[in-house]
């Protein structure tokens, strides 16, 4: 009876650790990487990170497209921030994007 009550023991603490775990990676992904950085669109790098500093859209665009903003971004992210690892996408306007390196 005793070995019983230890086995159901642990392996309803195994199912619990298994649950928890399924629930806490929930919120993490594969992220997407386009030129050598990884994107963010709209969420934070897990890992800790510096920020090197922020592009912004600045003059005309021809259309306005969100791939014709992203790729403008894009373009002055790898001329103004060549060392970072990451950008992150706050805004869905593709107004600015921060550049990131991680530690």
């Amino acid at each position: 009876m005793k070995k019983l009550m230890i086995i159901t023991f642990f392996a309803f603490s195994f199912l619990s650790i298994s649950a928890i775990e399924t629930s806490t990676n929930k919120r993490l992904a594969e992220v997407n990487q386009k030129e050598g950085f990884l994107i963010f669109m709209q969420s934070q790098p897990v890992a800790e990170y510096e920020v090197l500093g922020t592009v912004k859209k600045t003059g005309l665009t021809w259309t306005g497209s969100p791939e014709e903003l992203f790729n403008t971004l894009m373009k002055r992210a790898k001329k103004d921030y060549p060392k970072a690892d990451a950008i992150i996408f706050e805004d869905i306007e593709l107004n600015h994007a921060t550049c990131i390196k991680f530690k």
